[in-house]
Parts: structure tokens; C-alpha cells; sequence
């Protein structure tokens, strides 16, 4: 029964989520200070006096010229209205609790940059069904696209959209690679377009160490022999193997063995919360002898789905799960549920959704290539194959806690004047976070 009340719970949360895009007008965004003064790489930047007290471009540079690094961002001084609006939608592979946030993220940004919202299509995992949703969406004359695809079909997401020149897009859960290898070839291949995220292989080691922290905290008299590790695990993605590497590289050096280290796959049962369950389930209920368990659940719906397999065994009070994620651990924390999934390492829907959106927007003015945009955030040896310089826009994360997540939460809300979330404003300041990671990585630059 408990399992059942779970899986409703989090659907109708998530669907009920999906209704919170906001219309109004977002707080002005500071310009990160790793953007550099002038904007290096614009085929044409230009020169251009602001008109009627507005700015000639987005987030411009002081002497009016386009600043690369900030012109995706939204700016409340730049009349996105006197250009023309374009149809704007998000595809993605999956509509569980994190994409349905992301779309409301979208939903939310889209009328703001003067595009009108033409809605959120899930897959379900069918990557045939993707690329007819994905066409059909071109036939329809949408012109902005936000892609989330398997991605092991990127290459024929990108055949696709070649032969649409008048449109543009970007990707958000996952890099977009070509899926080659070789010598020095990064893992899925070369960069084939811009991304806003994360590193996979950083991401899996943060999760891994806070795993670790609780065990430290919670359970410092047993020995790592008698614990379990799960990684929860989509082998076809290799972006998402980074963390399942993190954390068998982790684990290996803390406990000195593998021999309690199991993955859990979840390519052949799904990626939404009953493949996860369906994934793990096997793996906890085969190695029952162990009492204490850790899980890095990889995403929301696989970390649900393992605290959710772990409390109908009884081990929630010595378990515990953590992923790279946090909107179904928001959603359940809301409704009261308290498990085994206790910690996400997370960034808000809408501060990762609005330089993606912005991106699109700006391909699509002229303003900038995904060539060109953010100059200086292009990793020095995984910029694209044949020289293209395709550059990785990094995002600050945030551990979602139990006695702090609602501050984080009602401060990107006031940050984007968004309505997301319904939680106490009294006490937080703008200055609480930040919306940008302020120093480019060191493996970014050349050695």
C-alpha cells in the first residue's frame, strides 16, 4: 500500500506542478563576474545607443556592445516586445517530477522573452516517438526548441534541425554529443552544441561524499564491510555513467572493496520511478543480510523509487539515499513524507531554465552562434569536434535539506519574480545565493 500511495502522490504532485508557470516580470539578473568586459567571438557584435531608455541588447557591455557571456540572461531593461514572437516548446524523453518542473520553468520564461509557449511533449522512453513529436513540432512552425532526447539519438536530433535553418534550440538534462569515441574523445563523444549544466563525474562525487558524511554521522561504529552501496544506473547514457563512476571510484577507496557495491540498471525497466523500483527491487531484496544501506540515486525518480523499495523492507531508519536533482524530494517534503531519500544536490528550474531559453532566443535574433556564445565558458580540451568551439556553461548547485531547502526555494522565486513556490519570504536577501557559478573552472583553461 505504502508503494501505491507513493506513486499516486508524487503524479498528481507532479501534475498539479506542472500548472505553476508565471507571467510576471523577473528581477533583473547581475551579470556573472567571470564575463569579461568586452564580448570576444560575436560575428558581429555591434554598436548601438539604447533607445527610449532601454538597452540595445540584453545585458549589454557599458559602451552598448553585445556581451556574450550575459546576453542569454533575461533583462528587464532590454524590450524583448519589438521583436517578433516565436513559438517556443520542450520535448523531453521523460515526464516525470523533474521535467514536469522544468516545463513549468519554461512555461514561466517563455512570454518574457516574447515567445509564445506552445506546451510540453513527453516520450515516455520512445525514442521513435520523440523524433515524430520533434517533427511534427517543426511541421506545426515552431521555431525555439528546448530538447531533452535519449542521449544516444542526438546525432539524429541534430540531422533533424539542420534542415530547419530558421529555427533553434538547446538541450538541458543532458551534453549534446555525437556518441563517437576513441583516443581522447570525451565520454559520448565530441560536442556537437552548446550546454548548460553540471559535471556528471563532480555531481556523482558530491552526492557520493554527503552519502558517506551520513554514514559518518549516523552510523560511525559500523564497519563499511557491513554496508551496502547502490548506484543507481542508465548504462545507455553515458553522461549519467560519470556518476555512477564517481561513485564506485568513491567507494572503492573508502571501503577498500566492491564486493557490496552493486549497480542498479534501469535501461531495460524504464527511466521513471516504477523502472527504478522495478531496478532495484532485485538488487536490495537479493542482499536482504545487509541492514544499512546507501544509495546515490542518480535522479529523482530512481531515488524515490529506492527509498520507496527500502521502507516497504524496513531499512529507511538505517538508509539513505541522495541524488543529483531534489523536485521530487521537494514535492515529497511538501506533502509530509519523510524516508530514506533525504538529501539532493540541486538547482532550481527556473535559474537552469532561463539561460537556455535565453540562448535559443538569442540564436534566433542573430545575436549570437552556438559557436560563439559564452566565450568563456568553451572547456579547452572538450570543445566540439573539428574545432568548433562549443562551450559548457556551468550552474551553481545547492544541497536541499529538510530545515533549509523552502529559504533556497522563495529565494529563486524572488530572484525570477516567479510564483513557484508558496513558501514564507520573511528573512531572505537577494544576496542569500547567487544565480551564477562566479569563476570559470580551472579544467577549463589550458594547462
Amino acid at each position: 500500500m505504502k508503494k501505491v500511495l507513493a506513486i499516486i502522490l508524487t503524479l498528481v504532485l507532479a501534475f498539479a506542478l506542472f500548472a505553476c508557470g508565471d507571467t510576471s516580470a523577473p528581477a533583473t539578473s547581475a551579470a556573472p563576474s567571470a564575463a569579461p568586459s568586452a564580448a570576444p567571438g560575436s560575428s558581429d557584435p555591434g554598436t548601438a545607443a539604447p533607445v527610449e531608455g532601454k538597452s540595445a541588447y540584453p545585458n549589454a557591455n557599458p559602451d552598448g556592445t553585445i556581451n556574450l557571456d550575459t546576453i542569454a540572461h533575461y533583462d528587464q531593461n532590454y524590450d524583448y516586445t519589438q521583436n517578433e514572437k516565436i513559438k517556443c516548446t520542450y520535448i523531453s524523453q521523460d515526464g516525470g517530477p523533474l521535467y514536469q518542473q522544468s516545463a513549468a520553468a519554461y512555461e514561466h520564461w517563455a512570454p518574457l522573452f516574447n515567445m509564445e509557449w506552445a506546451g510540453f511533449i513527453s516520450s515516455n522512453g520512445d525514442a521513435d516517438l520523440y523524433m515524430t513529436s520533434l517533427q511534427n513540432q517543426l511541421d506545426q512552425g515552431v521555431r525555439a526548441f528546448i530538447l531533452d532526447p535519449d542521449s544516444t539519438i542526438f546525432p539524429a536530433v541534430v540531422d533533424l534541425m539542420n534542415d530547419y535553418p530558421d529555427t533553434a534550440w538547446m538541450s538541458q538534462m543532458s551534453a549534446p554529443r555525437d556518441g563517437t569515441s576513441g583516443e581522447g574523445v570525451p565520454p559520448g563523444g565530441n560536442m556537437v552544441h552548446p550546454y548548460v549544466g553540471f559535471d556528471n563525474y563532480d555531481a556523482g562525487v558530491q552526492v557520493t561524499n554527503k552519502l558517506l558524511q551520513w554514514k559518518e554521522e549516523n552510523l560511525k561504529d559500523v564497519p563499511w564491510t557491513d554496508i551496502a552501496f547502490i548506484a543507481m544506473a542508465f548504462t545507455t547514457a553515458p553522461p549519467l555513467n560519470e556518476r555512477v563512476q564517481a561513485s564506485k571510484d568513491i567507494w572503492q577507496n573508502t571501503a577498500g572493496t566492491l564486493d557490496n557495491f552493486f549497480v542498479a540498471d534501469c535501461v531495460s525497466t524504464g527511466i521513471n520511478l516504477q523502472g527504478g523500483i522495478d531496478a532495484v527491487t532485485p538488487v536490495i531484496t537479493t542482499n536482504s543480510d545487509y541492514k544499512y544501506w546507501l544509495v546515490q540515486g542518480l535522479i529523482d525518480d530512481f531515488a524515490i523509487a529506492a527509498a520507496t523499495v527500502l521502507d516497504q523492507q524496513g531499512k529507511t531508519d538505517t538508509s539513505c539515499v541522495a541524488c543529483f536533482g531534489g523536485s521530487g524530494l521537494q514535492m515529497q517534503w511538501d506533502a509530509g513524507t519523510q524516508n530514506a531519500f533525504r538529501y539532493a544536490l540541486f538547482t532550481a528550474q527556473n535559474l537552469y531554465a532561463e539561460p537556455i531559453i535565453g540562448a535559443v532566443y538569442a540564436y534566433l535574433q542573430g545575436w549570437a552562434t552556438p559557436e560563439t556564445i559564452w566565450p568563456s565558458w568553451i572547456k579547452w580540451n572538450d570543445k566540439g569536434g573539428d574545432d568548433h568551439t562549443y562551450p559548457q556553461l556551468r550552474l551553481p548547485t545547492v544541497w536541499l535539506e529538510p530545515e533549509t531547502y523552502k529559504h533556497y526555494l522563495e529565494w529563486t522565486d524572488m530572484y525570477a519574480n516567479a510564483e513557484a513556490y508558496d513558501y514564507p519570504k520573511e528573512g531572505i536577501s537577494m544576496d542569500d545565493f547567487s544565480p551564477f557559478v562566479n569563476e570559470v573552472p580551472a579544467d577549463f583553461k589550458q594547462p
